[in-house]
This record gives C-alpha cells, sequence and structure tokens, in this order.
C-alpha cells in the first residue's frame, strides 16, 4: 500500500492534470474548430447518477456533443481499468458518445494493452480516446508553444506560465503583464477579454476601488468541516481534499463568469456582475452553486471513504444573496491587492450557515433577479435571523442528491 505522502503527491498530480486537460480540450476546440473561449465548457466534478459516482470534467464545445475526460493518473493499469468500469460500464449521459482518458500508461504497449481491456469493460457507445504523457506534451507544445519533456514537478510552474502568457494575449494583447497573475487568479480570460473589448477597461482599471450596486454574492462552505479534520489521522489527506475544493471550486466560478473573491479556510466566496452587470449574471450565479454542490459532494465522499468515523453530513453549505458592496484597496495606491466589503456579504454568510447540506439558500433580492424559470425551483422557508443584518426573507433551492 503506497504512504500517505505519496497517495497525496499523486492526487495533487492528477488536480493539477484536470486542470491542465481542461485548458487543452478548450484550445483544441478554439483552435481546430473556430470556438470562442467561453463556447466551450468545461465542468469538473459531475455527478453521474449513482452515489459516489462522478465524472472528473465533461467538456461541452457549443453546438457539438459534450464529452468525458477522466484522469487516471498514478494508479495501477487494473486499477485504472476497475476504476472507469464503475463509471462506464454503462454510458451516464448518452448525448456523450466519447471519454478521453488520461493516464500514465498511455504509451507504446502499456496503451495497447489499456485500450484492449478498455474495450471489454466500457460500454460499446463510447470512443474511448487514450492520453498518455507523450501526447499531453504534444498537445502543449501545439496550443501553448511550451516543449516539455515530461510531466515531472519541475515542469509545472512552465507549463502554468505557458498558459497564462496565451490567456493574458487573449485578454489584453499587448498590455504590460504586472497585473497577469492577480487577473487571471481572479477571472477568467474571456471576462477580461469582454471587460476590455465591450467596457474599454486596462488591466490596472478591473479591479478599481469604488461602490457597485447589486453584486450577487455566492459563498459556499465544506459540511461538518471541523468534524471531518477532527477525524481524520493523516494531516496530507486534509491537504488534499482542501486543494480538490479549492481548485474545482475557483474553476466553477470563473467559468460562470464570475470573479474568485478568495477562500476563508473551507469557504469558497465568488462574486457575480462585478464590475458590470451584464444580462443574466444571477443566473450564472445560480448556475455556479448547482456546480458547487456536485463538487462538495465529491469532496466529502472522497473524504469519508478513506477515514474511519462516519460524518453527519456531506456536501457543501451554499448562500446566494444580491446587494452592494464596496470594493477597498488593502495597500496604499495598490492595483493588485483589494477586499470587498458591504452588508451583502454579511447577508450571505448568514443564508450560508443556515443552508443544509446541498441547499442553496437565497435571499429574496437574488430570486427577484432570477427568470421565471429559474424562480419556479425555489420554494419559500420561514426568514432567517441575519443579526446585525436584521431578518432575511429567503428562499430554498431543495437537496441536490
Amino acid at each position: 500500500m503506497p504512504a500517505p505522502a505519496e497517495t497525496a503527491a499523486a492526487g495533487e498530480v492528477r488536480l493539477f492534470l484536470e486542470e491542465i486537460c481542461c485548458e487543452l480540450a478548450r484550445a483544441q476546440h478554439v483552435e481546430r474548430d473556430g470556438l470562442v473561449p467561453e463556447g466551450v465548457e468545461t465542468i469538473r466534478e459531475v455527478r453521474l447518477g449513482e452515489p459516489g459516482l462522478f465524472a472528473d470534467i465533461r467538456v461541452a464545445p457549443q453546438s457539438q456533443a459534450p464529452y468525458f475526460v477522466e484522469v487516471k493518473w498514478g494508479y495501477g493499469a487494473d486499477e485504472t481499468v476497475e476504476r472507469l468500469a464503475r463509471k462506464y460500464a454503462t454510458n451516464p449521459d448518452t448525448r456523450c458518445r466519447r471519454l478521453v482518458v488520461v493516464t500514465d500508461h498511455g504509451d507504446g504497449a502499456a496503451r495497447t494493452a489499456l485500450a484492449a481491456a478498455l474495450s471489454r469493460r466500457l460500454c460499446p457507445t463510447l470512443t474511448v480516446d487514450i492520453w498518455g504523457e507523450s501526447e499531453i506534451c504534444r498537445r502543449i507544445e501545439e496550443s501553448f508553444g511550451l516543449r516539455v519533456e515530461g510531466l515531472s514537478r519541475g515542469n509545472v510552474r512552465a507549463i502554468r506560465d505557458s498558459i497564462g502568457r496565451a490567456e493574458w494575449r487573449g485578454a489584453f494583447a499587448g498590455a504590460d503583464d504586472a497585473l497577469a497573475s492577480t487577473l487571471l487568479w481572479h477571472f477568467s480570460s474571456w471576462t477580461l477579454r469582454r471587460l476590455a473589448r465591450e467596457r474599454g477597461l486596462g488591466p490596472d482599471e478591473v479591479l478599481r476601488a469604488g461602490i457597485y450596486r447589486g453584486v450577487a454574492i455566492v459563498m459556499a462552505d465544506i459540511c461538518s468541516f471541523s468534524a471531518y479534520v477532527r477525524d481524520t489521522r493523516d494531516e496530507a489527506l486534509v491537504r488534499h481534499s482542501l486543494t480538490a475544493f479549492y481548485s474545482q471550486a475557483r474553476q466553477a466560478i470563473v467559468e460562470t463568469g464570475g470573479m474568485l473573491d478568495k477562500f476563508v479556510g473551507d469557504e469558497a466566496i465568488g462574486v457575480f456582475g462585478f464590475p458590470d452587470r451584464r444580462p443574466g449574471y444571477a443566473e450564472d450565479a445560480l448556475r455556479c452553486a448547482r456546480r458547487l454542490v456536485d463538487i462538495g459532494n465529491s469532496v466529502s465522499e472522497h473524504w469519508q471513504s478513506r477515514i474511519d468515523r462516519v460524518q453527519k453530513s456531506r456536501g457543501v453549505h451554499i448562500g446566494i444573496a444580491l446587494g452592494d458592496v464596496s470594493l477597498m484597496p488593502l495597500r496604499a495606491f495598490s492595483a493588485a491587492h483589494h477586499g470587498f466589503i458591504g452588508d451583502a456579504l454579511n447577508m450571505t454568510s448568514r443564508l450560508m450557515a443556515a443552508a443544509g447540506p446541498s441547499d442553496i439558500l437565497v435571499s429574496n433580492g437574488f430570486y427577484q433577479a432570477l427568470a421565471p424559470d429559474s424562480r419556479a425551483s425555489f420554494r419559500p422557508v420561514d426568514p432567517v435571523d441575519g443579526r446585525n443584518v436584521g431578518l432575511i426573507q429567503c428562499w430554498r433551492l431543495g437537496a441536490s442528491v
């Protein structure tokens, strides 16, 4: 049995490869099919129907059939086959006709043996495409202009930097890159590109201090987090579980058009309608919240499967509120370090605390901002005591599991 540190290290590699595979899939459809980046939806941790089963990634290019991507790195060949067969012995989504398997058994004779084993165990309606280390490296060079000999830890920064440079060029062609790492952490590259082209904002104008009206705040935290930590002997498992939540939650926020504000312990905070309120931003916030439900269940179920004591709850609590916020500089004359304050954040925090596992609890103001079809899924609940922000009229989107 591998040591805990080895298991955690392999898990970190898989998280990194999930991020990279999302970028590679998007780049392929932009280059080959002429799609815009935001026209390629990549969703991580998608529930497949049966309890405990989640697809690593579901890619949905605009006007094309969606497909699955599974990152199975650091497992033995037999375990790789078993893990994939649990998910795809039958096709969990008949719209998907393709499965990309990213594995360290994807080159040479190992690839041939793996392909034969998968053809016997997986649903025949899924065409299997295997990406080994050489294929990943080829795609990185083709899409981002970086030649790497392998996927070693020493190449991680170079790979991320090459992707970041490409995203920055797409967002702010020719602009100084002093704020690149900050803005690309908080926003998707296509959100930045839209702000530059439609609003005429330069990099130093995106995080401009001031008051912003009608912003939607999404907050999610892991249910029973303290109990999970208390009952986990292996500190590496705690770190890996949180890193998985951070990585996947950030992608859910920025891919749905929001700004990642920050992480506070086990809590993720996203801001929608900032710095401008483009049409549909409330729907984007709800779409993000639905993704966070799946991510929370995936992370906590994975965590539960590796500890002895059964936890009382799993998943995440989610609150959403609409209101005004102020963006404040955290250092004098800083264009990079800012923080939000305002009653909308306090209200969202109170709603999150009152939400049950996999619940999405929203303020009445946010509910009213949604389209009629979205509002139909909500039910009114008793007001929440928001303490210093008063009684909050709110609505619940029921448990998604």
